[in-house]
């Protein structure tokens, strides 16, 4: 959204008549952007940077449509929306906090963890650093009718320094987590604000901080009760988040969601124990089950002893696939694919194996341990069109790379 254009101008008469112009007009273009602000600078004759402005807005109410109805009416930038939390993740968080007197959030963004949290605490207070986000966040949270919630603005480092933070029992964070190019900050001591600064504030009660899925905390991050747990949703690995105060929690636990809520808990075990190593037969697992892991279960560390304690074998040290001697259960921790044959990686010889199967271009192409993307890897093998559709999973056993050839369990 262009910053240039004040917000109170859009919640003004003639700003609402042009962004109701403006979403009949990408309906009507089916989203042409380029025709549709040509049509509103002619109906209205606004200026371009109002068009480009309302466009974008539209946009990302269209977007952010799945997050609640409410959005019709919200603001968003394109960044928040990638990084919003989704209804569900922000829903598992907020339980953490129900019956809280007093919630201090730090990082609003626009407001999607701000909203759930105010609906299981008596109050919060959440501070946002970016001036125009936070007015966004004042606009989101108003729009869903809550009128609990206190928006400051400012480097948290600076406001809290001005607060009794001793008064809140709860606190939520979400730093951020780029620099000011975008790129990914891989150290949490360095996100802003930093996690060593968000673990020293002293609120006493349940205390959450959302991290990145690949960080590998220090010792110093662990100490004082903190635990970690990891969130998937669908099928990927969402969040870390960093917890004290939560009783029960477990450090390592995983935990899925789907759109209704928990799907369901791994805790860390507390005997580890080691899963026998595939020996490299494509015999020996030819007619088994390879097992793909879900990345939330993945991150946790305790993958082998998931294996071990079900009898499946680990593909390698370095690989997360499985091998399992029956078709297992079904689970929202792993999907399973039937093995047809495994082969050392050689694209004549694939093709040559694909072809014998009847496999079209239909066929499934994933990776794990492969220097070729599947898009790459299709390119090479010109699958016919038609036929059967398989999966093809290339991937990599000590210093070999292998394909396996399989079917989704249950196909």
């Amino acid at each position: 959204m262009d910053t240039q254009i004040p917000l109170e101008y859009w919640l003004s008469e003639e700003g609402v008549s042009i962004l109701c112009r403006t979403k009949e007009l990408l309906l009507t273009t089916q989203n042409d952007t380029l025709r549709a602000s040509v049509l509103l600078r002619k109906a209205t004759n606004c200026l371009p940077e109002i068009a480009s402005s309302a466009l974008d807005i539209v946009l990302c109410r269209q977007k952010a449509l799945s997050m609640g109805d409410w959005t019709k009416h919200g603001f968003f930038t394109r960044q928040s929306l990638e990084q919003s939390t989704a209804p569900a993740v922000a829903n598992h968080h907020a339980e953490r906090f129900r019956g809280c007197r007093h919630v201090l959030e730090i990082c609003t963004g626009v407001g999607f963890d701000t909203a759930a949290l105010a609906r299981v605490a008596a109050r919060v207070t959440t501070i946002e650093a970016n001036e125009r986000l936070a007015a966004m966040a004042r606009q989101n949270i108003a729009a869903q009718g809550l009128t609990n919630v206190k928006v400051l603005c400012g480097l948290a480092e600076n406001v809290c320094a001005k607060l009794d933070v001793s008064v809140f029992d709860g606190l939520w964070a979400d730093p951020s987590r780029r620099d000011e190019q975008g790129r990914r900050i891989h150290v949490p001591d360095d996100y802003a604000p930093s996690l060593r600064w968000l673990q020293s504030l002293n609120v006493r009660g349940v205390c959450g901080v959302k991290i990145a899925p690949a960080v590998n905390c220090e010792p110093h991050h662990l100490t004082n009760s903190w635990a970690r747990e990891w969130i998937g949703f669908g099928d990927e690995c969402r969040e870390q988040v960093l917890w004290s105060g939560v009783k029960g929690l477990i450090d390592g636990t995983a935990t899925l969601l789907n759109s209704a809520g928990v799907v369901e808990q791994v805790f860390p075990p507390q005997n580890a124990t080691i899963p026998n190593l595939w020996n490299g037969d494509a015999d020996v697992i030819a007619g088994r089950f390879l097992v793909e892991p879900h990345g939330a279960l993945i991150r946790t560390g305790h993958l082998g002893t998931f294996f071990a304690d079900r009898d499946w074998m680990l593909l390698d040290e370095q690989i997360a696939y499985g091998i399992a001697p029956e078709k297992p259960p079904k689970s929202a921790w792993y999907e399973a694919f039937e093995i047809v044959e495994a082969l050392p990686f050689q694209y004549a010889r694939l093709k040559e194996r694909l072809t014998a199967h009847g496999w079209g271009n239909g066929t499934e192409i994933k990776k794990r341990g492969f220097p070729e993307t599947p898009d790459d890897v299709r390119k090479k093998l010109k699958l016919p069109s038609g036929g059967k559709a398989g999966v093809v999973i290339c991937t990599r056993k000590g210093n070999r790379h292998w394909a396996v050839l399989a079917r989704r369990s249950g196909d």
